[in-house]
């Protein structure tokens, strides 16, 4: 869900900035989803368009995608005057990524289908691009919140996800004075279990984000009355919920801490992820908005699902480190602060880093990015250059 969001924004964007219509092909499994977004219109291909098996073939690929004609370079782009394959996915080659270029934009602008084919956040590029550069600054003058625009604006829960959404909020998060959002994904349970992350996940909120107030070792008789927080888990594994439920529930805040008082809730708990499944997925936005519409977010690292939740929420999370970094440096903080809501693309070209080449002193408007906190290799926009 994460993956598909991120990436569905970032061509809404393209279309914005080459006058285009964008339609979406939106298999059994994301149907119901969203509200339609356009006013008198529709994003939705028809779902007896079947030009879309042709589009989804392997031969389709090879003879109309713009990274095969320019690998060939056996037919001339300008030959295609109709239709073209642009592969933004993780799995692009060296040919599809040439689709960053002006020259590229320069040949393609004219074509009038574009089958565009995605699964990352790819935005923060098009950033880069001189062709872009003026009218995205003019769009966007704070670069911080581009995902939050458009998401706001884009991403709107049809009747059956909202209602979902606000009842429970109403029920569970609504009167507590500060809500906090817990957003763990468990990638290797085999060698590290939600027993060997939950303390890490304690140190993080406890001791370095000082979000929840630390407990006292031994049950006691001891109560005092103070802030109240609601506490949203988000996540496969259900261990995460009955530990810190019981936790705070059965514990005594800490001598020194702030007096507080603090309720766990989660509104789904699947063990497995299901990525083609309706349901699947309608919890898995139900679980996306509750986090947006917490005051403080604490996330894994390079999940697109965190990601989309602190876009939502406009909200700079805080990163659970990866569980094997745990391993390797115990003593090193549990979790860091990003420095703004922005997601990560985390895997764009990489003949060109121009980061690197404005330390080199490349001429040029200077680019509007930084290197991502949770993920090194990656971009994410920026209103200051940061290295």
């Amino acid at each position: 869900m994460g993956n598909r969001m991120l990436a569905l924004s970032s061509a809404f964007l393209y279309a914005l900035l080459t006058d285009r219509v964008l339609l979406v092909d939106f298999d059994p499994s994301m149907r119901g989803l969203f509200c339609e977004p356009f006013h008198n219109s529709t994003w939705l291909l028809p779902q007896e368009f079947t030009f879309m098996d042709r589009v989804k073939s392997r031969e389709f690929k090879e003879v109309f995608s713009l990274g095969n004609l320019l690998k060939n370079q056996n037919q001339k782009l300008a030959d295609v005057t109709s239709l073209l394959q642009l592969d933004l996915s993780t799995e692009y080659n060296d040919y599809d990524k040439l689709f960053y270029r002006d020259e590229t934009q320069e040949l393609v602008k004219n074509v009038p289908w574009l089958v565009l084919k995605s699964n990352q956040y790819f935005l923060p590029y098009l950033f880069l691009l001189p062709c872009f550069r003026t009218e995205l600054d003019q769009l966007f003058p704070d670069k911080e919140i581009v995902f939050h625009h458009l998401a706001r604006y884009l991403f709107n829960p049809s009747n059956q996800a909202w209602g979902r959404i606000t009842r429970f909020y109403d029920a569970y998060l609504a009167r507590a004075e500060q809500r906090i959002g817990l957003q763990i994904r468990v990638l290797d349970p085999e060698n590290y279990p939600p027993s060997f992350i939950l303390p890490h996940i304690l140190r993080c909120i406890q001791d370095e984000s000082r979000i929840l107030p630390r407990l006292q070792r031994n049950e006691t008789t001891t109560s005092r009355i103070g802030t109240s927080k609601a506490v949203f888990i988000a996540s496969l594994f259900t261990e995460f919920y009955s530990e810190l439920k019981d936790m705070y529930w059965t514990r005594p805040i800490a001598d020194g801490e702030e007096t507080a008082s603090v309720a766990v809730y989660r509104a789904s708990h699947e063990r497995n992820q299901e990525s083609y499944s309706n349901s699947h997925n309608m919890n898995a936005l139900v679980d996306i908005y509750l986090l947006s519409m917490c005051d403080f977010l604490v996330t894994t690292q390079v999940s697109t699902f965190g990601y989309v939740a602190f876009g939502l929420a406009g909200v700079s999370p805080w990163f659970l480190r990866d569980p094997r970094d745990y391993e390797r440096n115990p003593l090193e903080p549990a979790c860091h602060r990003a420095v703004s809501p922005e997601p990560c693309f985390q895997f764009h070209p990489t003949d060109y880093d121009p980061i690197a080449a404005l330390h080199r002193g490349a001429a040029g408007p200077a680019p509007v990015i930084m290197y991502c906190e949770d993920a090194i290799w990656g971009f994410k926009l920026a209103n200051m250059m940061s290295f």
